[in-house]
């Protein structure tokens, strides 16, 4: 065991799910503050009026005029404002620029500080100061900062929007990152590091996902802890120094700023930092990452969650790079795991501003070269979003440019190679010779990419009591022949008999009279009519719902088939390892004024493909029973010599008004 010193910080902390609302009052008497300074932000103040509401007239003034990096004169007129209410202690109810400006007055007034967390900042349990004077941002460690009582509440955090979590728990995560190799390091920080990163990249896919997720945000919070505790005591290292002069001479912003440097700090200091390594990757693997190289693993993580993928994004210049490494370096701690002067703080900031890969081969310093070739590539790219600037339609620029940066990551992700571009010019270019009026090469392979599924689920949201939606695949077509109720729609299809009936109702189940229905299917050859060498229609069709809103018609048992592997895409699930099946189906589309338009599916239950349909569009409430029947008498008077079958599918639309992208 190492020798080491640690210092127990103290502060009392209550943390669980309606914390801030059931403890704050509470916990403000045990203080015995009786005169408050609450101190929020604007966007947080209705919550802050909220939680204050029940401490009885004990908040003597509120301060809103917080900003990111603690400006001076924001720091002068909070302490100004304490003065003035007489205040005998602060209350700081938001993020971590909530509560570094509550430290600022604590620093000159030594008012006990009581700390709501709204996001994964972690300050509020460290002794750590920070101020912004001018362009430049100074910290320092006193205890009088140090807030006496923290309510984490997870409650409080639901409602951060998605980009706001990830930032601000990958800046949580970079806490956890520095305490294995800041100044005050010790096995007790260490412990409390590895767990907190653990918690944190496990957590932060679940609440970025779903933003009311309890236990992922519980998980964060919690970690956020973890990681402010360990940053306490452990201090701060080469991260932090890069991040608080970048956001206080360039005015970035603290959590993207984080976010971003941290994997390429990690690909600089994990080589001469092999236990950090070791405990860093065992936390991502915990986590499911794949944590070989660690420093990739976490700007996956970033790229997965959405995040900025370079400096340039958040507002650095390159031009302003060289300036940053002067003023950078004099910071740099002379225990650093690795040695970093000039050269290195130079190429690891071109790295991070270009948004390179943060590989240990790809962005680990080694000259000017890695860095130029990373801002090359990021100029191609440069040039063509801004070809795309001046397109009068706002939706096009969005979507044109947003496909130009997912394009360009991919490539520069995958390293894509000469031959593996070819190869996919050559492949989209055999799917286009393969399309026309009877075959969609394209549509297919949308569909085994699972894109289809993707799109349909954006844009038909779930709507309670709707029927759930699922692919057109590439066989729908224009032009199908009207059929009555009772009608028969195979039209010399091959297969046994198959009589199919439901109604169509809205979500409330009242009837909708007049729906147009079209159905489609294969025979049980596997094969749709568009693909008989002749011109005739058969197992199509489309009829409308009665004045009861019910529908039937006959047709023909649905059988599994393969999807269309003659071409680039059966190639491509070739060389997956993928089959081409499908199981048994019917294809369903269904309109009528008001009512979100219903694509959808019947699956027949017990088929041998329902859990590898080649184009993922099999879902549980779609799957029915179709039941046997002997030959004899059959619905709509008809006299089968032959078995046949029967289904009974309702189907529910969702209104027009529901919310939909």
């Amino acid at each position: 065991m190492q020798r080491f010193s640690y210092d127990a910080l103290p502060g009392r902390v209550v943390f669980g799910p309606g914390t801030a609302r059931a403890k704050l009052a509470d916990e403000v008497s045990r203080l015995g503050a009786s005169r408050l300074l609450l101190i929020t932000t604007p966007r947080a103040e209705p919550l802050a009026r909220e939680l204050a509401a029940p401490l009885d007239g004990r908040v003597a003034g509120m301060f809103t005029g917080v900003r990111e990096h603690v400006p001076a004169e924001a720091a002068a007129a909070a302490r100004h404002q304490a003065a003035a209410t007489d205040a005998d202690a602060v209350l700081s109810i938001g993020g971590g620029s909530a509560t570094g400006t509550a430290k600022a007055v604590a620093l000159t007034t030594g008012l006990p500080v009581i700390a709501v967390p709204t996001t994964y900042a972690g300050s509020e349990v460290t002794p750590v100061w920070g101020l912004t004077e001018g362009e430049r941002k100074t910290t320092g460690t006193d205890s009088r900062v140090l807030p006496r009582v923290v309510l984490y509440d997870p409650e409080l955090t639901q409602s951060m929007p998605a980009g706001l979590t990830a930032a601000s728990g990958l800046n949580a995560l970079a806490h956890c990152v520095e305490a294995f190799w800041a100044p005050g390091r010790n096995p007790v920080t260490a412990l409390a590091a590895e767990e907190g990163i653990r918690m944190l990249a496990q957590a932060l896919p679940l609440a970025v996902k779903d933003g009311a997720d309890p236990d992922a945000r519980s998980d964060l919070l919690y970690g956020a802890y973890l990681a402010g505790t360990a940053f306490a005591a452990a201090g701060s290292g080469l991260h932090h120094k890069i991040c608080h002069l970048l956001g206080g001479r360039y005015g970035l912003p603290h959590a993207q700023t984080h976010a971003i440097v941290l994997p390429y700090v990690l690909a600089v200091n994990l080589p001469g930092a092999p236990d950090a390594a070791a405990r860093i990757g065992r936390a991502l693997d915990t986590a499911t990452l794949d944590a070989g190289d660690p420093a990739a693993a976490v700007q996956a993580l970033a790229t997965r969650l959405g995040l900025p993928g370079g400096l340039r994004d958040i507002g650095l210049r390159e031009d302003q790079i060289d300036e940053a490494v002067r003023l950078i370096e004099p910071a740099v701690p002379a225990d650093n795991p690795v040695p970093v002067g000039a050269a290195e703080l130079r190429a690891l900031l071109h790295a991070a501003w270009a948004g390179a890969p943060a590989g240990s081969a790809a962005s680990q310093p080694a000259g000017h070269d890695a860095a130029v070739q990373a801002a090359r590539e990021q100029a191609v790219t440069a040039e063509v979003l801004a070809s795309f600037a001046g397109a009068t339609s706002p939706r096009y620029r969005e979507v044109t440019q947003s496909l130009v940066r997912h394009l360009h990551s991919f490539a520069r992700e995958i390293r894509l190679s000469q031959a593996e571009w070819q190869f996919g010019i050559d492949f989209l270019t055999r799917a286009g010779h393969l399309t026309n009026e009877r075959r969609q090469e394209f549509i297919l392979l949308s569909d085994v990419l699972g894109l289809s599924m993707l799109t349909i689920g954006i844009n038909a949201p779930a709507s309670a009591g709707a029927t759930e939606s699922t692919v057109v695949g590439p066989f729908f077509m224009d032009g199908a022949p009207q059929t009555p109720l009772g009608g028969d729609i195979a039209s010399g299809a091959k297969g046994r008999p198959c009589y199919v009936s439901g109604t169509v109702t809205d979500t409330a189940g009242q009837p909708i009279p007049g729906a147009r229905i079209d159905v489609w299917q294969s025979d049980e050859d596997g094969f749709y009519d568009v693909q008989y060498p002749d011109d005739r229609t058969a197992a199509r069709g489309w009829l409308r719902s009665g004045p009861d809103g019910g529908y039937r018609f006959w047709s023909v048992h649905p059988a599994p088939y393969p999807i269309p592997n003659d071409g680039p895409v059966g190639d491509l699930l070739t060389a997956a390892g993928r089959g081409p099946m499908r199981p048994a189906h019917l294809h369903f589309k269904v309109t009528a004024p008001g009512f979100r338009p219903l694509v959808t599916h019947i699956f027949v239950a017990g088929d041998p493909y329902l859990d590898r349909d080649a184009v993922f569009g099999v879902k549980e409430s779609l799957i029915v029973e179709f039941t046997e029947h002997p030959p004899g008498a059959a619905p709509e008077g008809r006299a089968l010599d032959e078995p046949w079958s029967r289904v009974a599918f309702d189907m529910a639309l969702a209104p027009a008004a529901d919310p939909a992208p």
